[in-house]
């Protein structure tokens, strides 16, 4: 079967949720298919994924394509979708989809060229809901942003429900995505969302790794993304001070790329220490007591709680958190919601050693779910049944 895969931004480097799964997707598919990525070009870039055949298109410059996408917004396009209007990657995607056996599109920000397809068969691979991510955010925002994310989430809601009824199929990597898109949903269409989540590669050993030091606590994440930003100023905001005082030697370490100049000077002023581009994450993991996820808003798979699971670090989540990554409460990590609760789950694990080792074997076995022998085969089987 011949596969094309669309993608708004090129699989290197994978910095971006998004461009992990399009490597991902050529990996798994190449197996057994003759698949074509059609993707920007990257500066440097490898060869593509999986042997695939790589075509390009070329990518505005960002005024000439608001210009270009201005027109959207009077159709109701969410503004996400905007700078995915790419004129080039029209035509380009209109001359190879007939080619195809199927095509697989990477987001629903892709809409606008949805109608280019043509009547080729497609999947469209939404990764997580855009939907949830506005709307979730929209609650815990700044007054003023609000009414405007409501409506972005009004919007990008109309998206994935035309994206999903183009679709034979349309992939979700997480439970909790897909029950948000599926309420919004009629049945029949709500029918053809699927879970298929990210695959994690199996860690190779860390030399030189410290033991974890008593009531050190470390919090990962892009601090450019505001979900992560939100997550961390909530943890500073309550839970932080209270552990500061109920546990006098308690140290936070703040690792991701990206934070903005007030948050820094913040984490100062906490006593935490800031790692704004760890080289080696997961020997940073390692050298932690307890790894935290206090997510509020967001959508698909925080990754900081896979990490923490692959460098055996045991894991105190929000119960948003906690459903992304697929956890499940006092067997591969601790749930919090107030200060209350995380002062005393931290506690917990901070003072009862088999309990941290227990939730350890339980984050590894739930990753070892993850690993690509076992997601490739299922990704293969729900994209291309599609067709």
């Amino acid at each position: 079967m011949k596969v094309l895969v669309a993608a708004g931004r090129p699989p290197w480097p994978p910095w971006r949720g998004d461009q992990l799964r399009a490597r991902q997707l050529c990996e798994a598919l190449a197996v057994a298919h003759e698949v074509t990525l059609l993707a920007p070009a990257a500066p440097d870039e490898p060869p593509a994924p999986g042997g695939a055949r790589r075509e390009r298109f070329r990518l505005r410059a960002a005024p000439w394509a608001a210009l270009a996408a201005a027109p959207g917004l009077l159709r109701g396009w969410p503004l996400q979708a905007l700078p995915f209007r790419q004129p080039d990657f029209g035509r380009r995607l209109r001359a190879l989809a007939p080619e195809h056996d199927l095509v697989v599109l990477v987001l629903a920000r892709l809409l606008p060229h949805v109608r280019e397809v043509g009547r080729t068969p497609l999947v469209t691979d939404l990764i997580d809901s855009l939907s949830l991510n506005a709307s979730t955010r929209a609650a815990v925002d700044a007054p003023p942003l609000r009414p405007l994310l409501r409506a972005e989430a009004r919007r990008m809601a109309a998206a994935e429900s035309t994206v999903v009824a183009a679709s034979r199929t349309a992939l979700v990597v997480c439970a909790r995505d897909r029950d948000a898109l599926a309420a919004a949903l009629p049945p029949a269409l709500a029918a053809r969302l699927v879970v298929a989540p990210v695959a994690v590669a199996p860690q190779t050993a860390v030399m030189a790794t410290p033991p974890p030091l008593a009531g050190s606590i470390v919090l990962t994440g892009n601090l450019g993304y505001f979900p992560n930003r939100d997550a961390l100023r909530s943890f500073l905001d309550g839970p932080w001070p209270a552990l500061r005082r109920a546990v006098p030697g308690a140290r936070l370490t703040v690792a991701g790329d990206r934070p903005p100049s007030r948050l820094a000077a913040r984490l100062v002023q906490e006593g935490a220490t800031l790692v704004a581009r760890p080289p080696d994450l997961r020997a940073l993991l390692a050298g932690a007591a307890v790894a935290v996820a206090p997510m509020r808003c967001g959508s698909g798979v925080p990754l900081k709680v896979l990490d923490a699971w692959a460098a055996g670090v045991p894991v105190v989540a929000t119960p948003f958190a906690a459903a992304g990554a697929g956890g499940e409460g006092e067997r591969d990590l601790l749930l919090a919601a107030s200060t209350e609760e995380w002062v005393a789950q931290m506690r917990r694990l901070l003072d009862d050693g088999e309990l941290a080792r227990r939730l350890v074997a339980g984050g590894r076995a739930r990753l070892a779910e993850l690993a690509p022998e076992r997601v490739y085969p299922l990704l293969r089987e729900r994209i291309t049944g599609a067709a």
